[in-house]
């Protein structure tokens, strides 16, 4: 059994690298491509093209994985199913469960791969690309601005959530300072208005809260004026235009939590919250539905790469659909992001009860 298991696993990674590879290859020279006319009105060196389409590498391969570990699926299943192997180890007694399971192994290895690359790499790699493309190739520039609505800003031991930061006229309006030890609130000032000094925000018309270890309210105290020593600048709180792609889910939580302070509508975050762990599963999800079709003994290279571009497109479709949906109120943001891998999963399941038959 170890040596079968041996087999399919070495039939499986061999087309997985080259196929990753290829794809890898031809989505960045179109990327190039599609972009030339920009890199050369910008008259971007050859250096920043490059660290722009390596920071482009994380990010295009979220979407690459799970292709590539279905075309890889295809070719490997369809090749020893035409061979009469597959037919020839079942007779032995070997169970589909049992001769697919290293490609499940590796699918499962590469969700958890997907998601530690999108947890650690790709929202860095997001941030990078838009400053490569923005600053060094096409060398635009923003507009200064002075006044920033629904500032949430973090920092070491501080949270601010801010109605209105006016940085010309150092002021901050409907703000709330939270003051936090060991991932909880111990102190909230909450006020009307604050004008900064250099001894430290002067807050107004507020309420000051404290906090046990617990994170229970223990005292709360209104106040009409009162000077903090928090000497953060109003220009140290002007907030950096990110989007749901350049932060990780420990930062989406955070950005999620100081939206709702604010009362802001977060039905949209919450969706690209879940959208972060859904799509990493793609890799397994997609191939247990591939995995019936390449059973299948018809057909060669040409139709495993039409199977899998067919999958491929219906799936990501299909999350587009889900995304859209879950941020409707009738919908729950989680079932909204993994609709498409319920789906597909279902699908998947099924074929794959069936798969005896296929063979």
């Amino acid at each position: 059994m170890k040596k079968l298991n041996r087999y399919v696993l070495v039939s499986f990674l061999k087309p997985l690298l080259i196929g990753y590879g290829a794809m890898t290859v031809l989505v960045l020279m179109a990327e190039l491509m599609e972009r030339l006319d920009k890199i050369i009105a910008g008259k971007a060196a050859l250096s920043v093209v490059v660290r722009y389409l390596l920071a482009l590498w994380p990010v295009r391969s979220m979407e690459l994985f799970p292709v590539a570990a279905l075309l890889a699926t295809l070719l490997c299943l369809g090749q020893l199913s035409r061979r009469m192997e597959i037919t020839a180890a079942m007779a032995g007694g070997v169970h589909p469960w049992r001769l697919v399971s290293p490609i499940l192994s590796v699918g499962i290895v590469l969700s958890v791969f997907s998601w530690g690359l999108g947890e650690a790499l790709t929202p860095w790699a997001n941030r990078e690309v838009k400053k490569l493309w923005n600053t060094d190739i096409r060398h635009l520039t923003t507009p200064r601005s002075s006044r920033f609505d629904q500032v949430t800003v973090a920092g070491a031991g501080v949270f601010y959530a801010i109605g209105l930061l006016d940085v010309d006229q150092e002021r901050m309006e409907n703000v709330v300072i939270d003051l936090v030890e060991n991932g909880g609130p111990r102190r909230q000032w909450q006020a009307r208005t604050a004008l900064w000094s250099p001894d430290g925000w002067r807050l107004f018309s507020g309420v000051e809260r404290t906090f046990s270890n617990t994170n229970a309210l223990t005292k709360q105290k209104a106040f009409e004026e009162k000077q903090t020593d928090r000497l953060e600048k109003p220009a140290d709180l002007v907030p950096r235009e990110l989007e749901t792609d350049d932060m990780n889910m420990r930062e989406l939580l955070q950005h999620i939590r100081r939206l709702k302070i604010l009362g802001i509508a977060t039905r949209k975050a919450e969706v690209e919250r879940y959208m972060k762990t859904a799509l990493p599963w793609a890799n397994l999800i997609i191939l247990v539905l591939g995995i019936p079709f390449a059973f299948n003994k018809r057909g060669g290279k040409v139709r495993a790469v039409a199977v899998a571009l067919g999958v491929a497109f219906a799936y990501f479709g299909l999350l587009q659909v889900g995304r859209a949906v879950g941020q409707k109120p009738w919908c729950p943001p989680l079932l909204g992001a993994w609709f498409a891998n319920v789906v597909f999963l279902a699908i998947g399941a099924r074929l794959f009860w069936r798969m005896r038959s296929l063979s």
